[in-house]
Order: C-alpha cells, then sequence, then structure tokens
C-alpha cells in the first residue's frame, strides 16, 4: 500500500514474512476445508479468503495484545492483509509493486536488486527485496507459471525463459518476461497497463497529438481507413491503438488478436458492446495445446467482423492480415519499427517468417493493398528547465500509403511531418482526393491541414 508524500510516492516497511507466511497457512487451511464441502464460485471463494484473512488477522492482532503488544497502525495492518492476499495468489512481495499507479515498468535483477521505471520517465530504486533468495524468487516465478496463466506452464532449468499475464496491477492485469539460467540471475521485467481508458481528446490533453491530428484520425477510423501504428518499444502504440478503436462506432463487430489481452475492449460493454477478444495460446508443459496470432486471424474472418485488430504484429502472421485486410476487411495493427518509412521493409522481413514466405514483392504489393495510414509515435526523454526528467510521447508523422511506384515499394504521401523545432507531427502534404473525400465525410474539415505549425500551442 503506497501513500504520496511531497509529490512522491512512498511505502511503509514491508509486513514481516514469517508473519505473512503464518497467516497464509492459517486461511489456506480453512479453505481447503470449506472446499470439501463447498460448491461456490470463485468469485465466492475470492470473498471468502478475504474474510478469512481478515479474521485471522484479527487473531492475531489479539494474541499480540494478550502479550502486551501494541496493535499495529491502521496502515500496516492493511499492508499485511494485501501481503496475505498477494502471498495466497502466488505474487508475493511484487505485489505492492504492481498497486503503484505510477509505475509503468518493473525490473529484477535477482531478489534483491528490483528498479522501478516510472510514467513521468524517472527511476527509482525500491529498497525492499521481492524474496529472500534467488531460489526463493524462482520457486515463486514457477508457481506463477503454473497458475497464473490461461495454461499451465513449465518454467524450469529445461525452459529457462517464460511470458505470462499477471493477474494484477490493474484491469488488465500486467505482462511479466521471465528468464534464468543462461542469464548470471533470474531476470524479471514486468509492464503495467495505464491509461486503459484513454480516447483521443485525452491523448490531446496530455499532448500525444494536437486537434487536428485528432480530428484527422477520428474521421481516418469512422472512414473505416486500415492503419497502422508504429513505434520503438513502450512508445505508447497500444495506448494510441486504444484510443483509435473508440472511435468505431458501437454497432461494430470487432475482433481483437492479441499475444496477450492489452487493449481490453471487451471491458468497456457501452462503447464497445459487440467485441470478440482472441489471445493466443503457448503449449501447455506437454508441449501441446498452442494457438497462434495466424491461426486466430484466420478464424477471425468467419467471425464476419466489421474491424480486425491486432494488438501486435511481429511475425509471419503479418501474411494472415495482409491477406485480411487487403481482401476489403477494415483494421488496426501495431508493429515495432523506428520509423514510418521502415514499415515496408519490416513487413517484407517478417513475411519471410511465413509458411510458406511471402516474396518481398508481393508484400510489398499486400501492404499497398492492405493499409491506407501510418502512424509514428515517439517517446523522448529530456531535462526540463529544472534539471527533472520528463518522459515525452508524441506523434510524430502520419503518412498515406498509395500504390505501388517505380521502385516497387508502395509510394508515400507525408500527411503530416516532424515539426523541424521539436519533433511533433504537423500538416505537409496532403492526402489523395480519394481519402480527402472519404474523410470529409466523416466530418474533417481538409482547412486544417492549411496550418503549418498544426494547433499544438493551442492544445
Amino acid at each position: 500500500m503506497t501513500t504520496v508524500v511531497n509529490g512522491r510516492h512512498w511505502t511503509p516497511p514491508m509486513p514481516d514474512d514469517a508473519v505473512v507466511q503464518e497467516l497464509r497457512h492459517n486461511v489456506n487451511l480453512r479453505l481447503e476445508r470449506a472446499a470439501r464441502t463447498s460448491s461456490e464460485t470463485s468469485q465466492d471463494e475470492t470473498v471468502r479468503t478475504q474474510v478469512y484473512v481478515r479474521q485471522e488477522i484479527e487473531a492475531w492482532t489479539s494474541r499480540r495484545a494478550a502479550a502486551g503488544i501494541p496493535p499495529l497502525p491502521r496502515h500496516a495492518e492493511q499492508a499485511l492483509a494485501d501481503a496475505v492476499m498477494a502471498s495466497l495468489a502466488g505474487l508475493g512481495r511484487i505485489d505492492v509493486l504492481l498497486r503503484r499507479t505510477d509505475v509503468e515498468n518493473i525490473f529484477l535483477f535477482g531478489h534483491d536488486r528490483v528498479y522501478l521505471e516510472l510514467a513521468d520517465g524517472t527511476t527509482e530504486t525500491w529498497p525492499y527485496t521481492v524474496a529472500d533468495s534467488d531460489a526463493q524468487l524462482v520457486d515463486m516465478l514457477t508457481g506463477m507459471f503454473a497458475r497464473l496463466g490461461q495454461t499451465s506452464r513449465e518454467f524450469s532449468a529445461s525452459v529457462p525463459v517464460g511470458n505470462l499475464r499477471l493477474p494484477a496491477g490493474g484491469p488488465l492485469g500486467a505482462r511479466l518476461a521471465a528468464i534464468m539460467e543462461v542469464t548470471e540471475r533470474p531476470a524479471v521485467a514486468i509492464r503495467r497497463h495505464r491509461l486503459m481508458a484513454a480516447n483521443l481528446d485525452e491523448l490531446v490533453r496530455n499532448s500525444t497529438m494536437d486537434v487536428v491530428i485528432r480530428d484527422f484520425l477520428r474521421a481516418a477510423v469512422r472512414a473505416r481507413l486500415k492503419i497502422a501504428v508504429t513505434g520503438e518499444w513502450g512508445a505508447g502504440k497500444t495506448s494510441l491503438l486504444r484510443a483509435l478503436c473508440h472511435e468505431i462506432p458501437t454497432w461494430e463487430h470487432i475482433v481483437t488478436i492479441e499475444d496477450d489481452y492489452e487493449l481490453g475492449l471487451q471491458m468497456w460493454p457501452e462503447r464497445h458492446p459487440v467485441v470478440t477478444a482472441m489471445e493466443a495460446r503457448l503449449p501447455n508443459a506437454e508441449g501441446v495445446g498452442e494457438i497462434s496470432l495466424d491461426t486466430l486471424l484466420k478464424q477471425a474472418l468467419r467471425h464476419s467482423p466489421k474491424r480486425i485488430v491486432v494488438g501486435e504484429v511481429r511475425g509471419g502472421e503479418v501474411t494472415a492480415l495482409l491477406r485480411a485486410l487487403s481482401t476489403g476487411a477494415a483494421g488496426l495493427c501495431t508493429l515495432h519499427a523506428d520509423t514510418a518509412a521502415a514499415v515496408f521493409d519490416r513487413i517484407a522481413n517478417m513475411s519471410q517468417l511465413a509458411i510458406p514466405p511471402l516474396p518481398v514483392e508481393t508484400a510489398y504489393r499486400w501492404t499497398a493493398s492492405a493499409l491506407d495510414l501510418i502512424i509514428h509515435i515517439r517517446q523522448r526523454d529530456r531535462l526540463d528547465s529544472a534539471g527533472r526528467p520528463v518522459r515525452e510521447r508524441f506523434v510524430e508523422q502520419i503518412i498515406e500509403v498509395g500504390s505501388i511506384g517505380d521502385t516497387a515499394r508502395p509510394d508515400t504521401t507525408e500527411v503530416f511531418t516532424p515539426r523541424q523545432s521539436d519533433g511533433r507531427a504537423v500538416p505537409a502534404y496532403p492526402p489523395s482526393q480519394a481519402v480527402l473525400d472519404k474523410l470529409e465525410r466523416h466530418g474533417f474539415d481538409r482547412r486544417q491541414l492549411e496550418s503549418p505549425d498544426g494547433a499544438w500551442d493551442q492544445s
């Protein structure tokens, strides 16, 4: 449990681990006894667990009082309850970090070196350990992989690499990547999902875009243009993709396809009442049961979607996506690329991973017919006038994808170009008449593209 002191998050001392384990043991015994005679749902079990934890803490407090030990402060008692619940869930001491709303990334280098990357771009060293030893950390991770995923997965000396979505850290949980044996010590990276409900207006307020870009993209989504969002790792691609999806009309059937649930459109039924959310599945401990993005993309077309949204395209599944978008399905996706111009070669390279591989010329041709716009988002860390670190994320460039040109690659039009002073996207060249007509039919005013500096200063 964290509090804010002088504008910074402060966490009280961690509860005594021996006490946490004692209470956890007592609660587990009660849960096991209850399970023999109960047919309750998982939700009922969660409520019962919370009741048992509170009762065991009250009993423990009474024993302390009888021994003349003062009671815990309220915040310390709540921290103890949280720690017991986290231990029961298999999250251990990591849970307190997942509860911090200002944390974006958690890095563990062994059990005792913990670094936090905050939303504002600053970093912080965590003063506590997440386990008593590296071996205990590995045991905790092994339990997480066995119990917390869609299927039981192995994390061991023979399978020393793994990825997992944790059921904590926000509505959609957090993404955990772990590795051992091939590193000097166990290493873990956890990414929390923030800005879950952000729409385009919110991205204007936090200076990710100005109102000209907002209005352009809003019309582009409503006009059913096919859009790819690109950027480096951590640039904010998923947040921008989610905000774009919030502009899709409520009556459209959306199919989302992801390695790990991150978009979460199904969690807003008032915005998106008709969503089929698909998540890839790794093989279980016996090596069976895998369902790939490529398989899900092929299945998605059988569900008659109005939109197909792919969280991130990383490999050979790109050919299934290109095929789907080239045949008329409207869609959005993200992919990792350093610049918007690098997208075509990136797609061509990924197409070589498909079975069978797609020839480069065919990949270019399919890309030209599958995409209308590429939006590139940039992350930049800088120091403000007081020398404090500031993290910025902003739309840097938007290009229109045209037909195959003389170079055998898709022609492009740079509709928004990086501003020389700070790299933020400002109007450059008008899109094609066909695209402009579609945008205007969905509320965009072409005169907004006449300002060479956009509207960043007014946003």
